[in-house]
């Protein structure tokens, strides 16, 4: 009983079943989420527990199987309270979500005052240059070629796949310098190239961004400075057209979040982005607007704490 018990959850359709005086058959404990039944041990399982309890009928049989499940749910949010209390001297039950007992988990541990905005186009200058994540298909079928596979073409070049995948991503971002206050406007030129990732100083711009043409082959797969973009007819190619014509597609103006080799007019950027873009020669044609602001690791604290907990982490209930 210290685990989650085992029910036939499509067997049991309607109330009539709760009087049944005996464990169905094994089959009856079919899933079709994950097509398959429960194996001998597991149904062993049920059986045991159905003597154990002296149950006699599968209503017993339901009330045992929510009452401990929710036993097991209330012990491990407990375990979780504990925690908490002992890791950020906060109640879960005292937060409506986790990310709000996130929040202020972070902001007790890392003790930071953060200056909220004043002014209302610095906020939405901000919200412009949120843009969210790319999730695209960029090159839609590859096949390997190399000594290591059965169909080796020694005739054609050698060929690799590699995944790829960054490890603790997020946590990583939120570990880096992060604006805390002293946000306001300036008009007098910066040199951002010359901006260390870990200033005190930071900055966000506003820019206009040159795509040079002989770049559109190299950046192809992957094109610096995606864009929120109101994709247009004309903006499809011939071929796209073609495939929305043979198969009849309807094709809609809408929004979406497009890797492209356009040239960029008023691109919010943080500084780092732009030192990267400039880095792999994209040009910044006219600077319109510069955000200057305090900054520091702020957040570091509280990721690596976590992150260090969740390595030692063996603990199962």
């Amino acid at each position: 009983m210290v685990h989650k018990g085992i029910y036939p959850y499509e067997y049991m359709d309607n109330f009539q079943k709760f009087s049944e005086r005996h464990l169905p058959p094994k089959e009856t404990f079919f899933s079709s989420l994950i097509n398959e039944s429960i194996n001998d041990d597991e149904y062993a399982h049920c059986i045991n527990v159905w003597e154990t309890f002296n149950l006699k009928n599968l209503g017993e049989y339901h009330d045992l199987y929510v009452t401990s499940d929710v036993i097991l749910l209330a012990d491990v949010f407990q375990n979780f309270r504990q925690l908490c209390l002992n890791f950020y001297k906060l109640d879960p039950c005292h937060c409506y979500t986790a990310p709000g007992l996130a929040w202020q988990a972070c902001l007790y541990m890392s003790r930071v005052k953060l200056e909220l905005f004043t002014d209302l186009d610095m906020h939405l200058f901000i919200e412009r240059g949120i843009r969210g994540g790319i999730s695209m298909i960029s090159h839609r079928f590859s096949s390997a070629n190399n000594k290591y596979l059965e169909s080796y073409d020694e005739v054609k070049p050698s060929k690799y796949i590699l995944y790829l995948d960054a490890n603790n991503l997020y946590g990583w971002a939120m570990s880096q310098f992060l604006p805390t206050h002293g946000f306001e406007w300036i008009k007098e030129p910066v040199n951002f190239m010359e901006i260390s990732d870990e200033s005190d100083i930071g900055i966000i711009l506003e820019v206009d961004l040159d795509y040079p043409e002989n770049l559109h082959d190299l950046h192809n797969d992957y094109p610096l400075a995606p864009e929120t973009l109101n994709v247009t007819n004309d903006m499809l190619s011939t071929y796209c057209k073609e495939i929305a014509e043979k198969y009849n597609l309807n094709i809609n103006s809408c929004t979406k979040l497009v890797p492209n080799l356009m040239s960029k007019k008023r691109y919010i950027v943080h500084y780092r982005n732009l030192k990267q873009y400039v880095s792999l020669e994209l040009k910044v044609a006219k600077i319109h607007k510069i955000l200057k602001f305090h900054q520091r690791p702020w957040l570091k604290k509280y990721i690596d704490f976590n992150t260090e907990k969740r390595k030692k982490s063996t603990k199962f209930i």
